[in-house]
C-alpha cells in the first residue's frame, strides 16, 4: 500500500490538505529590522521579503540557502535579513519556529530539510558577494548541511545549488510535474531536487575552491568498516548493510546527521544516536541478545555513525502479505491454522522479548512493524532503540500512526502500555487488519473476524491480542456482520446510500483547492480528473443517479475550461476524463474543447497509456463520437491507436519501468482498440489488442498458479491482484475481448484472473486497488458473461466493505490511500466505494468509463 505523505496531514484532521494551507502555528519569524520599503508576504509556510520596485529576477541562478539551528534561528535571520536588505537581494523564510521543525523532523523531505533561508541574487557576482558577506557575518554559526546544496568555502551555515528561481514545469503523462531549469546552452532540463549536489550538463561551479572530488566507485569505508547498500534514509541520516573489513563480519551502520531529524526542541538526530548507542551498550550488559550488540561509534565526514551487530531476517510488516493464507487462491483450513500457529509463536516472542525488557525498567517504546524483525527460524529481534526510554525517564511521543498509544490509555495503565498497545497493533496486522480504521471505528473489527471465520476457525489467541484496546462497543452503528449475511442486499443498499450522504456532506464548491475531499495524489497531479478529482467523483454521483451538489459541476466546467493546456490528454488523469464527464451531463461543446485542446498536447507523441496518454485520448474521442456521431472523433481515435509502436518500442510510452495493468500499462491500451471496434464496428485493430493482452499474461508472476497475479513494472515486482495494475485490471479487458474474438489462451485466463477477486482481504476499501475494484469487476463479468459464481463473489467482495466504513453523523466515510484520512476520489475513497457498490446491487453496462452499450 502506497503511502500518504506527512505533510498532507497537517492542515485538516479529517481529510488529506498541501502543507501550504494549514494555519500558521508557532511563533512567528521576522527580521527585527526590516529595511524601509521592504514588503514581507506569507506564502504557505514562507515569507517572501522583496522591495516595492526591485527589478524582475532573473529565470535561473545560484540560488544561497542559509541554514541554521533551532535555537539560533531567530538570530540568523537578522543577520541575513541586513545583508540581503543592504544588497538589494529578495529572499524568504520559514514562517513560523513549527514550519521550522516541520522542515527539520525526522520524517522531512530529504531535499528540503535543512533549508531556512533562500536568497536569490540577480547574478553570479551578486551570489558571490551576498555568500561571502553571509560567511563572514555568520561565522562561528552552525546548521545543517542540505543534500541538494554545497557549502560556501569556510562556512557552515551558508549553501548554494543552482536552479530556477521562477517556477517551470513539464507535464508528465501521470499528471505531476517536472521542475525545469535552462542548461548552458539554454535548453529546459529537469531542476533535479534529490539527496546530491547536481548541475545541468555544461554549468560550472564558480564558487569551489579546489576541484570537487568525484566520489569513489565501489562501497566507502570508514573507520574500518566498509558502507554498503542503504536499508532506509530519512532527513535524519540513513542505515546501511556492511561489514567489518578485517574479519568479514555483516554489520548494520546507522548514520545521523546534526541538526537533522528533529524530536523535541534540539534533541537531533545525532543526540538520538548518542542516546540508543548508550541504551544498546546498556541492555547488552544487562540482557544479551535482547538489543542489537553494539559495536562501534564514530564521527566521519561530519555525521555520527554507530555500528551494530547486523540480524538476518524480514520486518514482521512483510509476513502478512507474503504468507497469510486469505491472500492465495484456494487456501487450505489446514493452511490457515498453521500460518495462525506460526503467528502465535513470532506473537509469543515479541511480549516476552518486551517483558524482558520491562523487567529490567526499560520501555521500547516504537513498537511498530518496521522494528521487529522476524529471523529465519520465526524467532523474532527487536531493532531501532532510538525512542526506548530507561529507568527515571519519560517516554517521548514518537511513533507510527495506528500503532501509538492514546495519551488517556497510558495515564490509565502506565508507561509499559506504551508497548503493550503497539502489541496489540501487531496481533491486529498477523491478522491482517491495518490497525488505522479499527482505530477510527473498532466495531469494523467484528466484520473482520466474521470475513477470516468464513474460511476457516481463527486464533483466539491471537484475536483477544488484537482486540485488547478496541473491544467492539455495545450499540454498533452499523449492522452486524451476522445480519449482513442474512439479508446481503439490503444492507448493501443501505451502506450505499450512507456513502453517498457522507460524499455529499464533505463537498464545498467553494473550497479554494478542490470540490471533493482527495488524497495527496490528487493534489500533485490536479483535483478536477477523473481518478483524484471532481470529474470522477461528479461521474460516479451522475451514474448512480444521485443529484450532485450545487455548483459542482459548473466548477469543473470553469475550471477545467481555464487550466486545459495545463492537464495531460489522458482519460483518467487529464483532459479526456474531464471531456467525458462534461459529455454525458449534457455539455458537448465545452468536452470538444477539452478534447481540441488535448489533441495539441505533446503528450499524445511521448504517452500511450489510459491513464494520462494517448489510449485514454482515444478513449474520450470514441465516447464523444458515440454520443455525436461525428466521425472526426471516431478518425482521431484511430489515428492515435494506430500511432503507437509495438514491441519493445512500446515500453517507454508506458508507465515508469514498463509498467504493467489498466492505467499505465498494456492492458489500457488494449481496452481502446477493442472500445474502437465495439464503437465503430471496425475491427481491424482487435488483432493487434490481442497481442497487446497476450504481452501482458506473459508478465503474470507465477504463471502456473491457480490466481494470476503481476508485476507493477519491471522493477516493482509486488504481485497485485487490483483494477490499476494486476488482475483485476486484466479481467475488466479479457471479458470484453472474449465477447468480439474466440482466443483460446484467453479464455483459460480469465477464471485464472477472476480467483484472486474472490478474497475479500485488501488493505484499502479502494476501487482501483482495493475491495471496491474486486467486487465492481466480478459483477461486471457476472453482466457480460452471465457467471453466477461472479455475481455471488461480488456480493461477498462488496459485504467486505464494511471492514472499512467508519460511521459519522448518521453516515459513511472511508479512509482514502494511506489511510490516514477520509477522502472521496474515484481511486480509493468514497466515489469509488460507491460505484462499486451500485454495480453490484443493479448491474448495468458502462459504470467505469465503457463504451459496451448501444447508441442511444
Amino acid at each position: 500500500m502506497a503511502e500518504a505523505p506527512a505533510e498532507f496531514t497537517v492542515a485538516d484532521r479529517e481529510y488529506y490538505a498541501p502543507l501550504d494551507t494549514a494555519a500558521p502555528k508557532g511563533d512567528p519569524f521576522a527580521p527585527g529590522r526590516p529595511a524601509e520599503g521592504w514588503l514581507g508576504v506569507a506564502s504557505g509556510v514562507w515569507t517572501m521579503w522583496h522591495r516595492e520596485g526591485m527589478p524582475a529576477l532573473p529565470a535561473d541562478g545560484w540560488k544561497v540557502h542559509v541554514s541554521a539551528r533551532r535555537s539560533r534561528a531567530a538570530a540568523v535571520l537578522d543577520t541575513v535579513a541586513e545583508i540581503c536588505f543592504a544588497q538589494d537581494v529578495a529572499f524568504k523564510h520559514l514562517a513560523t519556529d513549527h514550519w521550522y521543525w516541520w522542515v527539520h523532523r525526522k520524517h522531512a523531505s530529504r531535499p528540503q530539510s535543512g533549508k531556512f533561508i533562500a536568497a536569490y541574487p540577480a547574478d553570479t557576482a551578486a551570489s558571490r558577494r551576498l555568500m561571502e558577506a553571509l560567511r563572514e557575518a555568520l561565522d562561528g554559526e552552525q546548521g545543517p548541511l542540505i543534500l541538494t546544496d554545497r557549502r560556501f568555502p569556510g562556512s557552515e551555515t551558508v549553501q548554494y545549488r543552482y536552479g530556477a528561481y521562477r517556477t517551470r514545469e513539464r507535464l508528465d503523462a501521470d499528471g505531476t510535474r517536472t521542475l525545469l531549469t535552462r542548461g548552458a546552452g539554454g535548453e529546459e532540463v529537469p531542476d533535479r531536487r534529490g539527496a546530491s549536489f547536481q548541475l545541468p550538463a555544461g554549468i560550472a561551479d564558480p564558487f569551489a575552491v579546489c576541484p570537487v572530488p568525484a566520489r569513489p566507485e565501489g562501497p566507502v569505508v570508514l573507520r574500518g568498516f566498509s558502507v554498503g547498500d542503504a536499508i532506509v534514509h530519512s532527513s535524519g541520516g540513513g542505515a546501511y548493510q556492511g561489514v567489518e573489513v578485517a574479519t568479514g563480519r555483516k554489520v548494520f551502520v546507522k548514520e545521523a546527521r546534526p541538526f537533522h531529524g528533529l524530536g523535541e526542541g534540539e534533541d537531533d538526530a545525532v543526540s538520538r544516536l548518542h542516546r540508543e548507542w548508550r541504551t544498546l551498550t546498556a541492555l547488552h550488559a544487562l540482557a544479551p541478545g535482547l538489543a542489537p550488540e553494539p559495536i562501534a561509534q564514530f564521527r566521519a565526514g561530519g555525521h555520527e555513525f554507530m555500528v551494530t551487530e547486523f540480524i538476518g531476517g524480514k520486518a514482521l510488516n512483510r509476513i502478512p502479505p507474503t504468507s497469510h493464507p486469505a491472500l492465495k487462491t484456494g487456501s487450505t483450513a489446514e493452511e490457515f491454522a498453521a500460518y495462525y500457529a506460526r503467528c502465535e509463536r513470532i506473537l509469543a516472542a515479541i511480549e516476552a522479548a518486551m517483558a524482558r525488557l520491562h523487567a529490567l525498567g526499560w520501555t521500547f517504546v516504537d513498537v511498530s512493524p518496521a522494528n521487529v524483525l522476524v529471523t529465519p527460524d520465526d524467532g523474532i529481534r527487536l531493532i531501532d532503540f532510538e525512542t526506548a526510554c530507561g529507568p527515571g525517564d519519560t517516554p517521548g511521543r514518537m511513533g507510527t500512526p495506528g500503532y501509538v498509544a492514546p495519551r488517556h490509555v497510558v495515564e490509565r495503565d502506565g508507561r509499559t502500555a506504551h508497548d503493550d498497545f503497539g502489541v496489540s497493533g501487531l496481533a491486529m496486522l498477523l491478522l491482517g487488519c491495518l490497525p488505522n480504521t479499527p482505530g477510527r471505528t473498532p466495531d469494523s473489527l467484528t466484520h473482520f473476524h466474521h470475513d477470516l471465520t468464513g474460511s476457516a476457525p481463527i486464533s483466539e489467541v491471537l484475536w483477544k491480542r488484537a482486540t485488547r484496546y478496541h473491544p467492539p462497543s455495545e450499540n454498533p452503528a452499523l449492522p452486524s456482520p451476522e445480519e449482513v449475511a442474512a439479508d446481503p442486499l439490503r444492507h448493501l443498499a443501505e451502506l450505499r446510500d450512507a456513502t453517498a450522504a457522507g460524499l455529499l456532506a464533505a463537498a464545498d464548491p467553494a473550497h479554494p483547492a478542490r470540490t471533493f475531499p482527495t488524497v495527496p495524489q490528487g493534489y500533485t497531479a490536479n483535483t478536477l480528473c477523473v481518478l483524484y478529482g471532481a470529474a470522477g467523483v461528479l461521474h460516479a454521483l451522475h451514474r448512480c443517479g444521485i443529484a450532485a451538489p450545487e455548483g459542482a459541476l459548473e466548477r469543473l466546467r470553469r475550471d477545467a475550461l481555464a487550466a486545459g493546456p495545463e492537464l495531460a490528454p489522458g482519460l483518467y488523469v487529464g483532459l479526456a476524463g474531464i471531456a467525458w464527464v462534461l459529455a454525458e451531463h449534457g455539455l458537448l461543446d465545452e468536452a470538444r474543447s477539452l478534447l481540441d485542446t488535448a489533441d495539441a498536447h505533446p503528450l499524445t507523441g511521448r504517452s500511450a497509456t489510459l491513464s494520462g496518454g494517448a489510449a485514454g485520448l482515444a478513449m474520450g474521442h470514441l465516447a464523444l463520437y458515440r454520443r455525436t456521431g461525428d466521425a472526426h472523433h471516431a478518425e482521431r481515435a484511430h489515428a492515435l491507436l494506430t500511432a503507437q509502436p509495438g514491441g519493445a518500442d512500446l515500453s517507454p510510452r508506458l508507465g515508469p519501468d514498463d509498467a504493467t495493468g489498466l492505467l499505465h500499462g498494456r492492458a489500457g491500451l488494449a481496452l481502446a482498440h477493442q472500445q474502437f471496434a465495439r464503437v465503430t464496428g471496425d475491427t481491424s485493430l482487435l488483432p493487434r489488442g490481442l497481442a497487446l493482452l497476450h504481452a501482458e499474461l506473459d508478465r503474470a508472476t507465477d504463471p502456473d498458479a491457480p490466481g494470476l497475479l503481476f508485476p507493477v513494472s519491471a522493477e516493482d515486482r509486488r504481485a497485485m491482484p487490483y483494477l490499476d495494475c494486476g488482475s483485476a485490471g486484466l479481467a475488466h479487458v479479457a471479458a470484453r475481448y472474449l465477447r468480439t474474438v474466440a482466443d483460446e489462451r484467453l479464455a483459460a485466463a480469465v477464471p485464472r484472473l477472476l480467483a484472486p477477486l474472490h478474497g475479500t482481504h485488501t488493505a484499502l476499501p479502494a476501487l482501483y486497488n482495493g475491495a471496491a475494484g474486486f467486487a465492481f469487476v466480478l459483477a461486471e463479468h457476472a453482466l457480460l458473461a452471465g457467471d453466477e459464481h461472479s455475481r455471488a463473489g461480488a456480493v461477498r467482495a462488496a459485504r467486505g466493505l464494511y471492514k472499512h466504513a467508519v460511521p459519522h453523523d448518521g453516515t459513511v466515510r472511508f479512509l482514502g490511500m494511506g489511510l490516514l484520512r477520509y477522502s472521496t476520489e474515484l481511486w480509493t475513497g468514497s466515489a469509488g466505494v460507491l460505484l462499486a457498490l451500485d454495480q453490484v446491487l443493479a448491474p448495468r453496462a458502462d459504470l467505469l468509463f465503457t463504451l459496451d452499450a448501444p447508441a442511444g
